[in-house]
């Protein structure tokens, strides 16, 4: 699969081929994640054009310009995006930016398919930590509990530190989804909303209810799945993603 790299927005963007076809897709990362990430996602969507970046402060895009507000995550989405008719899944966090973008109605998009995008506005979600804890500490606490601790053991040290060191980001992404970001009712395209079957209470609740509220949805469970799908069942997240795309099919004037 050629991959070919750009700078957009001093970001690291990449772009499985350049053909052009009737959707592009693009991917979208979370928290501590980078667009390496949603390789085995990407490779179970072809021949589509998929495209992957690394958003604002990880991976390639580490030293670009820092986020001052969420307001940048949705712009950096929306400049990759383009005026090309686009299907979007985003993952925990890129979830929550690619449902903003289509909140604010961007014209480009056609679809959103999301993996446990997070509804932290909710009083019932857990809240982000405190002042006194330290972001590093956060951040390993975080990615054990996601993809265990016989795993983050086995990590090379070097990645380690830079998983720990992306802590204060992190802290600033969940706090930054304290205030609501999306609204579901105010979307008009098709929406694909996924679950991993193994997740908590707070994950199945947040998906049903963003179902709950879109005008068009599908609410998908993914079976023995939890929230790092996009890694462990990446043809299952494909599948999310086709289904959106028939549904832009189907919608698209």
């Amino acid at each position: 699969m050629a991959i070919y790299r750009q700078n957009i927005r001093e970001l690291a963007v990449y772009r499985s081929s350049q053909t052009q076809s009737d959707f592009q897709i693009l991917l979208v990362h979370g928290a501590l994640d980078r667009a390496a990430g949603m390789i085995r996602v990407a490779r179970c969507l072809r021949p589509h054009q998929v495209i992957r970046y690394d958003r604002r402060g990880y991976g390639r895009s580490a030293h670009a310009a820092p986020t001052t507000s969420f307001r940048q995550q949705v712009d950096d989405l929306n400049a990759i995006v383009g005026e090309y008719p686009t299907v979007v899944f985003g993952h925990s966090y890129g979830g929550v930016v690619a449902l903003a973008s289509a909140t604010k109605g961007n014209p480009a998009l056609r679809a959103v398919a999301t993996f446990e995008a997070p509804r932290a506005w909710e009083d019932w979600w857990p809240a982000p930590p405190s002042s006194d804890i330290d972001p590093a500490d956060a951040a390993e606490h975080f990615l054990r509990r996601v993809i265990g601790d016989d795993r983050w053991e086995g990590l090379p040290e070097m990645i380690r530190r830079r998983r720990r060191a992306e802590g204060t980001l992190m802290v600033e992404e969940l706090h930054a989804q304290s205030a609501r970001r999306y609204n579901a009712e105010m979307i008009d395209i098709p929406l694909v909303i996924g679950v991993g079957e193994r997740s908590g209470d707070h994950a199945q609740r947040a998906a049903l209810n963003t179902a709950e509220e879109a005008k068009m949805s599908r609410l998908v469970s993914i079976a023995d799945a939890g929230h790092s799908a996009p890694t462990t069942h990446p043809q299952q997240v494909a599948d999310l993603i086709h289904l959106a795309i028939t549904d832009a099919q189907i919608t698209d004037p």
